[in-house]
């Protein structure tokens, strides 16, 4: 073997690395465009698209390799899985193409999560997620509050903790990235530069999260705030006597 031989064998590489860049591009560009359809098309026209299409072939169902990877995490689990752990399920028992795109694309697991929640594949409750019959075992139990771990939040500003909770730091400017490739809030980010921002300084100023030295955010420590303040016109957060909030409770 020559020296010769190994340049050109690595230029062969290389060139296809080159290639499969190019089809991921494209491929993130198809899944945008696809995201951007379901924010215009009823659920019910997309989802008798997606059953026609999962019905070709030989007549098996064929899933995406997104939709398969959240599946066999949640069909694995005996309690509802963050997408944290879902995305950790994913990198150590996943599929090869699966493992490849939680790398490249780890956003990619909140559209699948929500499209498979739209979809009522599986079921979100708190900041968690099922497959159904789990669900339905620990709601039976009366446990299912307790394992879900509320917290309190909703829209947004769940989505800004959950992001924040499972990456311990993050940048507004990652921070507005994900909003605005997420299925749910990305119309509304697009729309509104300053959407994700108001967002951010509402958790601010409710006390959620704060910015470090380093002009990212990260949660406040609850360990020595009390566990039972009570709530406030109906909000799960209790304030002082000039209204600032005081401490978040979990519900």
């Amino acid at each position: 073997m020559t020296r010769e031989d190994i340049l050109a064998r690595k230029a062969k590489r290389d060139q296809i690395a080159e290639q499969i860049d190019t089809l991921q591009q494209k491929l993130a560009a198809e899944d945008r465009w696809l995201d951007a359809v379901r924010l215009i098309v009823p659920a019910h026209f997309l989802s008798g698209i997606v059953e026609a299409s999962d019905k070709e072939g030989d007549g098996t169902e064929r899933s995406s390799v997104w939709r398969q990877a959240v599946m066999e995490a949640l069909d694995a689990a005996t309690t509802g899985m963050l997408p944290k752990d879902i995305a950790l399920f994913i990198r150590e028992n996943g599929g090869l193409e699966a493992k490849d795109k939680i790398t490249r694309n780890p956003n990619g697991l909140y559209n699948a999560l929500n499209r498979l929640h739209n979809d009522a594949q599986i079921t979100k409750h708190g900041d968690k997620f099922y497959r159904h019959s789990l669900f339905e075992e620990l709601s039976a139990a009366d446990t299912i509050d307790e394992d879900a771990g509320f917290s309190g939040l909703k829209g947004s500003n769940l989505f800004i903790f959950n992001a924040i909770r499972e990456n311990g730091e993050l940048a507004p400017r990652s921070i507005i990235e994900m909003l605005r490739e997420s299925d749910e809030f990305g119309e509304r980010q697009s729309g509104n530069p300053q959407y994700g921002y108001s967002a951010i300084q509402r958790l601010v100023r409710q006390g959620v999260i704060e910015k470090t030295g380093l002009g990212c955010y990260k949660l406040v420590s609850k360990e020595n705030e009390p566990s039972d303040v009570p709530a406030s016109n109906g909000s799960d957060a209790g304030s002082d006597d000039d209204g600032r909030l005081k401490a978040l409770r979990l519900v």
